[in-house]
């Protein structure tokens, strides 16, 4: 019974003189407009006839089947090849390399609903340029789907919650939490169940949290723990093959009640141009907020890292930086404002010497510093590519470096506009959207998760319209 019902979904096609033999459940992830989803069972001996060149249909099958390109970047006949099937936005989208992404054009083109009843904490996007898969964390649920969106793969971690993620490739994502230990390695081999049953520590302190995460190499990855007595962290890169600590950077002791001595970096981001590790941290305390950012050389000994500055006045809600514009980013806690500090004008400790230049409303910038205002609490800010993003509650603001004249290589400025409908707050429904509360960039895609919403976003810089899986 079971090799007839095999046998009933199998489809072979003859195309251009070679035979391939695929399923109906394979062929319908092209989507409902395009002819291969409506290709029924076939036996060899009456195989469908396509006239195409059967080299291009092989890399075509071996996406439907995989979710991505056995060997990217796609040439410019695969795309059209993929165009003359009528693949839907979400395939052309995931064939499209990086550089097609474009923010003023993102529209929503799928809804994935996630399983259980606990709304997204976290999503991200692996950092393939070409075929970019997506994770997202629920409760203790990590879950992938292909590039393609068609398929999706769940494990379930030791993690009651997840709070940080970070997809180190389409077949491997870690998962971390504030309040529990370890970072859970979650493997999604594609061609066997999915894994969570390897963790890394820090040696000096199994029982930490981890805080923070941030994948600086393809093969490594830095994760922040913090001790369960709070009172002592460390930022440690791990090398993924040999799952052994590689390098312990920025340790910090709390001696006392002098907490804002040893602010924890909650925020990590990696600079692969510049080799460094943005680590960034801010404390709430009865004089405001004060926090720490800091640069350090992954690859050297030193204990001291390459920059640091303490913010005080218009602290940080939170920061960002920029290997394309060499620059860090930071939205204001108190202004909400968006402000830029230059890596090339970076030297010294940062104390004598204010590096951040508002690219915003400056006079609203420095009323709110003077008011003590809280107008960037809960705003995020991420960089991708030659593009700034800050997520405003619900909506997300995009900031492009533009020339002010028509000589190349004259001044430049920051430009600020909006993805999608900009500041309105409803969708073209004439629905309220809700906060962001997590969000990734890769490939040609934004992802977004909101509060209480059981179901990831997926934007893409191609034409579409949203649907539900």
């Amino acid at each position: 019974m079971a090799s007839a019902t095999a046998s009933s979904s199998v489809v072979t096609l003859n195309v251009g003189g070679e035979l391939f033999q695929t399923t109906t459940a394979t062929l319908s992830r092209a989507g409902a407009s395009s002819p291969l989803a409506s290709l029924g069972p076939s036996p060899a001996d009456a195989p469908h006839l396509l006239d195409r060149d059967p080299r291009l249909f092989a890399a075509i099958l071996s996406f439907l089947r995989n979710g991505r390109l056995a060997s990217p970047p796609p040439s410019p006949a695969l795309l059209a090849e993929a165009r003359h099937f009528s693949l839907d936005g979400l395939l052309l989208s995931s064939l499209s390399p990086a550089s097609a992404f474009s923010p003023l054009s993102l529209r929503p083109t799928a809804l994935l609903p996630l399983t259980g009843r606990v709304a997204p904490s976290a999503v991200a996007i692996s950092p393939s340029p070409h075929a970019a898969s997506l994770v997202a964390a629920h409760g203790g649920v990590v879950t992938s789907f292909d590039a393609a969106l068609a398929s999706r793969t769940s494990v379930l971690t030791p993690l009651p919650t997840i709070d940080s993620l970070v997809a180190v490739s389409p077949a491997v994502a870690l998962a971390g939490a504030r309040d529990f230990p370890g970072v859970q390695l979650c493997r999604f081999p594609g061609d066997a169940p999915a894994t969570a049953s390897e963790a890394l520590y820090w040696p000096d302190s199994p029982s930490s949290s981890v805080l923070s995460m941030a994948a600086t190499a393809a093969s490594e990855t830095a994760s922040h723990f913090e001790s369960a007595r709070r009172n002592s962290s460390a930022v440690v890169a791990f090398d993924l093959n040999s799952l052994s600590p590689v390098v312990e950077i920025g340790r910090k002791e709390v001696f006392g009640a002098d907490v804002e001595a040893a602010i924890p970096p909650t925020k990590l981001g990696w600079l692969a141009g510049h080799s460094l590790l943005l680590a960034a941290g801010s404390h709430s305390g009865p004089a405001g907020m004060v926090g720490d950012i800091r640069l350090w050389d992954v690859r050297a000994s030193s204990t001291v890292p390459v920059w640091e500055v303490r913010e005080e006045d218009d602290c940080f809600a939170d920061v960002a930086a920029s290997d394309s514009l060499s620059a860090l980013f930071k939205v204001g806690a108190a202004s909400g404002e968006v402000f830029m500090a230059d890596l090339r004008r970076l030297s010294g400790d940062g104390i004598s010497v204010d590096p951040w230049v508002c690219i915003g409303d400056r006079q609203r910038a420095g009323a709110a510093t003077a008011s003590r205002r809280k107008d960037g609490n809960g705003c995020r800010i991420e960089c991708y590519r030659n593009w700034v993003f800050v997520a405003r509650g619900a909506y997300v603001e995009v900031w492009t470096q533009v020339e002010i004249t028509s000589e190349p290589g004259e001044k430049k400025v920051m430009r600020r506009n909006w993805v999608g409908n900009g500041p309105s707050v409803v969708t073209a429904d004439g629905e309220e959207m809700d906060k962001i509360v997590s969000w990734a960039f890769g490939g040609g895609r934004m992802a977004l998760a909101r509060v209480d919403k059981r179901s990831v976003e997926v934007w893409d810089s191609a034409s579409g319209t949203i649907s539900g899986e």
